[in-house]
């Protein structure tokens, strides 16, 4: 359907000639300043979703109206009025709609979707992916699909290669963040993994979609904290959500190797693994050597293997990958049994997100992309 509003030609979806009407009246409240009494709208889209009980295709096109209206409010930077279209205005018709007809259900994808991309630009970052995430539920509800393949799919997996995507922007800004990250990976360590391989081979293939869920999430936080000045982050308590930030990436690596390691279940286990495959010299001993002195003094354990002075109780050096390994196997650790920060996860954060990135890189590299 296309109308006239302040000398443009506006389109949106087709409906039913009452919920047409309502709409265009909607657009000329929002961008033409006309009075509109929004318990009109609301009738009438009571009575579309009474029309179009069980049709989520009608659903996507009553919610896709609202488009030009949003992006109006985002041309003019007004973000709190864009969240508002869609936590307000759009996804209130659909519940109280819901309310008044228990155990039906209007299809909400499109509308959590928008508004979880409204969140996270607004830099409410939690807030948008647990919107992400319930869209992706309306989206598996709707098609009887546990992983449907929709945007809001592709977003939560991180799956910058699919381009039927409206916040693909973002999620390409993600691939840049971990793009830098391989190529660090490759220069410093003599890997060879890209980021298609990356995709192709863990994102695509991981041992479970959870893990994608919290792996993506995590990027997300750690590219939003690599926005904020160095100087800004030298506290304690910035340490502590780098450290919270690695553990979970740590828990990642965890359940990748675990996915080829089954019988297993202790970290340290799975570590040695990795790098027996990898043909490093960093086993269950060196390993126990790595935690106790990480026990007696985790902050100078922890510098020492950044600024590669650490010795094994044999007097052998570790390598780098090794430094890495070690590196992520005490992250892990004290993650899990402590909330206390230290100075160095602070100060060398960016040594140490490296080498927890550099652990996944070769977990990836060895186990999924050569096993």
């Amino acid at each position: 359907m296309e109308f006239l509003m302040g000398g443009q030609v506006l389109r949106i979806n087709d409906l039913s000639p009452a919920m047409n009407k309502a709409f265009i009246a909607l657009h000329g409240a929002y961008l033409g300043d006309q009075p509109y009494d929004l318990g009109d709208f609301e009738r009438e889209a009571l009575a579309y979703f009474d029309q179009t009980a069980g049709n989520p295709s009608a659903h996507d096109r009553f919610f896709n109206a609202f488009t030009i209206i949003w992006q109006a409010h985002l041309d003019r930077e007004n973000l709190a009025a864009a969240e508002s279209l869609w936590a307000d205005i759009a996804l209130r018709q659909a519940l109280l709609w819901e309310k008044q007809n228990p155990g039906k259900f209007i299809h909400k994808g499109t509308p959590f979707y928008f508004w979880g991309m409204t969140a996270i630009i607004r830099g409410e970052l939690d807030k948008g992916y647990a919107l992400m995430h319930q869209a992706l539920d309306e989206d598996a509800r709707t098609s009887g699909l546990r992983f449907p393949q929709t945007p809001a799919f592709a977003f939560a997996t991180l799956n910058y290669a699919e381009v039927a995507q409206t916040f693909r922007a973002w999620v390409l800004n993600l691939a840049r963040f971990l793009d830098q990250q391989l190529t660090a990976y490759r220069t410093n360590t003599g890997g060879r993994l890209t980021l298609q391989d990356f995709n192709q081979h863990f994102l695509l293939n991981a041992p479970s979609v959870d893990t994608i869920f919290l792996f993506s999430y995590c990027v997300g936080r750690l590219f939003f904290l690599a926005r904020i000045p160095q100087h800004a982050l030298m506290s304690e308590f910035a340490g502590q959500l780098e450290t919270n930030l690695l553990f979970d990436i740590a828990l990642v690596i965890d359940a990748a190797i675990r996915g080829k390691n089954p019988s297993e279940w202790k970290f340290r286990d799975h570590i040695a693994l990795l790098s027996n495959r990898a043909k490093l010299a960093l086993g269950r001993k060196q390993l126990g050597w790595v935690n106790r002195a990480m026990l007696k003094d985790f902050d100078a354990t922890l510098s020492s293997l950044i600024m590669g002075s650490f010795r094994f109780r044999d007097g052998t050096a570790p390598g780098n990958l090794e430094r890495d390994l070690a590196i992520t196997y005490g992250i892990r650790n004290r993650g899990a049994h402590s909330v206390s920060s230290a100075p160095t996860l602070w100060q060398r954060f960016d040594d140490i997100q490296r080498a927890v990135f550099n652990a996944l890189f070769l977990t990836v590299e060895v186990l999924y992309l050569n096993p």
